[in-house]
């Protein structure tokens, strides 16, 4: 088969640049529809994103109030459980009885030839009870006498059984106890 090609060259050429023309045309025309495609794909991820950045932050700010929350509840029940420690020092505090000078005075109270066995004093109506033994009557008086003498002591009872025996005698003292008592300085 033969071919016959009446086109003059110029009008060829001029079909060959129409060709080539509608080649960029179609080239370019895919190019933009692409890059609507993808510009439409990353406005679209850019949404998605957005939303998920919002999301995340709210969540973020909420859990930063929470636990700032939490903290105020922390040092909130830190400080109560603090003031009521406090408070249980306080009531202890307020309860204790320096017994040192007592017991100092009584050790000075004990006369020659007097042991004690048993010392008890009742904090809650402030008596006392001394119970021991003495080798004589006279010591026993001498003790008794330092006793009353003794600013801590009052009121001392002395059974008469105490003073029935001249020796070796067995006895029960009992009386009340100052715990604070007022003190000149130069009398201890």
């Amino acid at each position: 088969m033969i071919t016959l090609n009446f086109t003059s060259p110029a009008q060829r050429d001029a079909n060959q640049f129409q060709k080539n023309y509608r080649l960029v045309q179609s080239i370019i025309v895919l190019s933009v529809v692409v890059l609507i495609i993808i510009a439409a794909t990353l406005f679209a991820s850019q949404m998605v994103l957005q939303s998920k950045l919002d999301t995340i932050a709210s969540d973020t700010l909420t859990l930063k109030e929470q636990t700032e929350n939490e903290k105020s509840l922390n040092l909130g029940q830190t400080v109560q459980n603090f003031n009521s420690l406090l408070g249980n020092v306080s009531a202890i505090q307020s309860e204790y009885v320096a017994w040192s000078p007592v017991l100092i005075e009584t050790a000075k109270t004990v006369a020659n030839g007097v042991t004690l066995t048993s010392f008890t004093i009742q904090k809650t109506n402030l008596t006392f009870q001394f119970s021991g033994n003495a080798d004589t009557r006279d010591s026993l008086l001498a003790f008794k006498n330092n006793l009353e003498q003794s600013p801590f002591y009052s009121n001392i009872e002395s059974p008469i059984s105490n003073l029935l025996s001249k020796e070796n005698i067995s006895f029960t003292l009992s009386g009340q106890v100052t715990i604070n008592p007022q003190i000149e300085v130069g009398s201890l």
